[in-house]
């Protein structure tokens, strides 16, 4: 990890405004395209592994179109059957902690929750109560991508402001970031209001210019 303090105070971009600014060297993901000086950044700290059904179940179908949702968290999630009906029935969704949260996925429908997105498939054989699949939800790649409220793979959360222009448009681009300090409000690109306390949480700090 590549970690350093600046005591810079001003640039000709006014992104800076204060001294003390820490950086740090990361890897942007490839794909994200030409970034520039200034682009909030957020890590990608966690993905979905495949579904994989329990050795014991009854009902042969599966489940397909896994994503995260908002507040995925790292671990292991179990879908179980809790209520058997032919050609469908309906799961709890668990986490990685013994609790069921989100609503109940209907077997044959897509499913929409704040920690899973996925399908139940049905299968030549019906399920039933106590039938279980596991999805491993690991700690992601570490690189970093643009920032975006959307998205569910950690990114959704800014943690870096980038210091220097990187293009990850083909491959994967080492970048000095700004992960401490004052900016201005108006020099990062991708900032709004509401993003306030979070960055000040991690040590960033967003002044609004005069």
């Amino acid at each position: 990890m590549d970690m350093q303090r600046t005591t810079q105070t001003n640039t000709a971009d006014n992104l800076l405004a204060g001294g003390g600014q820490v950086t740090r060297t990361v890897t942007i993901a490839s794909g994200e395209g030409a970034l520039l000086r200034g682009q909030l950044l957020g890590k990608i700290d966690r993905a979905a592994g495949a579904p994989v059904a329990d050795a014991g179940n009854t009902g042969d179908g599966t489940v397909t179109g896994v994503s995260l949702g908002a507040v995925t968290r790292v671990g292991t999630y179990t879908l179980e059957c809790i209520a058997a009906v032919a050609d469908s029935g309906a799961f709890k969704v668990v986490d990685p902690d013994g609790y069921a949260v989100d609503a109940q996925a209907t077997v044959g429908a897509a499913y929409t929750g704040g920690h899973l997105n996925f399908t139940v498939n049905d299968g030549a054989a019906d399920f039933v109560v106590g039938d279980k699949f596991t999805i491993a939800v690991g700690s992601g790649s570490g690189k970093y991508r643009v920032h975006n409220a959307a998205n569910t793979d950690g990114s959704q959360y800014p943690t870096a402001i980038l210091a220097a222009a990187a293009d990850a448009t083909a491959a994967d681009a080492p970048a000095p970031t700004y992960v401490a300090g004052q900016f201005n409000d108006s020099a990062v690109t991708g900032y709004s209001a509401g993003l306030w306390a979070a960055l000040r949480t991690g040590g960033i700090f967003i002044k609004t210019q005069g």
